[in-house]
């Protein structure tokens, strides 16, 4: 007893040595083990996505509901994201032998350890002038080309961004607040009847070059001139049949020649006040005389459902949708406004709103304070 007694008392600090290299170096196998930081990127990088994209569009959203009510609007932007991760890590070794008799000889063995993550959150206010002139401008034809080039069927890309072709009205109207008097679309509907017929491809927009110029042009494909669509394509626009036309955006329509076509087009502001007319506003609502009411030559009220019924539609209710009906939702004077998950056609008006929105508002210089918030 007294040789194992002088022994360890002889050998504690080599046992100490011995017990915190091993709890040392069993750490640094469960770090392995934990993975902290690949994993918190396997984990983390797709919420914050999934919640930064889910956020983008019910801000969307609810800038298009606060157009129909005439409400001013807003954007916030999220600036960047960075996250701190600490993984700290301990032991402690406690040794009491012989001293007060074999009962009372103990061992302690103690080991510890924390995980802290610190997410930070920029946000970026988005206004000024650079803003208003943006939303305020034309959409580039650029950004028609890269649509239509992209995959977007021309009549969908013609209802959202044309205010006019060749004098045929979009209810260039609704690219402000909410009119009193109601559009006559009935002819250009009848235009993208007949490009819808023709099926995705056989008009394709792009550039030309005539007299060493690029100039915008529409071109019809060689199949096309002779099909009995092509024949209503020129009536309805009062042109002659060629193989492609020249486009001339914001053009003179008092000196279009019947090779040209001419097209007015609308800003992103305009596109969110004419798709902010697909809101199905509470019938509450409509008697407080809290939006605008559209009427008929009649003196009836418009149902706005006549252009945008299978465009796009925002539904409203009192009660909050679930996850499984509504696609994305927003809340606003009491009510929900929500785009149905089963309504295609909306969700893909939508989805294209964002990407016009991306391309039109990409290159702008933001203005603002950075809002720079930690997360506890």
């Amino acid at each position: 007893m007294f040789f194992l007694k002088n022994f360890f008392r002889f050998h504690l600090k080599s046992l100490a040595s011995l017990f915190f290299a091993l709890i040392l170096s069993g750490c640094g196998t469960f770090d392995e083990l934990l993975q902290i930081g690949p994993d918190s990127v396997e984990d983390g990088r797709g919420q914050f996505n999934t919640v930064i994209a889910e956020t983008n569009d019910q801000q969307l959203l609810l800038n298009l509901v606060k157009r129909r009510y005439g409400d001013n609007t807003a954007l916030l932007e999220v600036n960047s994201v960075s996250t701190t991760l600490e993984w700290k890590r301990g032991g402690n070794l406690g040794l009491t032998l012989f001293d007060g008799g074999e009962d009372a000889n103990s061992l302690g063995i103690g080991a510890n350890g924390a995980y802290t993550e610190r997410p930070t959150i920029t946000y970026l206010p988005v206004k000024g002038p650079d803003l208003i002139k943006k939303n305020l401008s034309p959409l580039d034809p650029e950004v028609l080309i890269l649509l239509s080039r992209s995959g977007w069927r021309l009549e969908r890309i013609m209802r959202l961004t044309l205010n006019s072709i060749n004098d045929l009205d979009n209810a260039a109207a609704a690219s402000g607040p909410t009119p009193a008097f109601a559009p006559d679309t009935s002819d250009f509907e009848k235009l993208l009847s007949v490009i819808e017929k023709v099926g995705h491809g056989q008009f394709v927009l792009g550039y030309t070059i005539i007299n060493d110029q690029k100039v915008l042009a529409l071109d019809a494909r060689m199949e096309m001139l002779e099909r009995p669509e092509m024949q209503d394509f020129t009536k309805i626009l009062k042109v002659d049949k060629h193989s492609f036309y020249v486009v001339n955006v914001e053009g003179n329509t008092d000196y279009r020649s019947n090779k040209e076509i001419d097209i007015k087009v609308r800003s992103l502001s305009g596109i969110e006040f004419y798709l902010s007319h697909g809101v199905q506003v509470p019938e509450e609502h409509i008697m407080q005389n809290k939006v605008q009411i559209t009427k008929t030559a009649d003196g009836e009220v418009f149902d706005w459902d006549s252009i945008f019924g299978d465009l796009f539609q925002i539904q409203s209710s009192r009660q909050e949708p679930s996850e499984e009906i509504a696609a994305v939702k927003c809340f606003w004077r009491g009510y929900w406004f929500y785009i149905d998950d089963t309504d295609i056609g909306s969700k893909n008006t939508f989805m294209l709103l964002n990407q016009i929105t991306a391309l039109q508002s990409g290159a702008m210089d933001k203005s603002g304070p950075l809002l720079t918030l930690p997360v506890n």
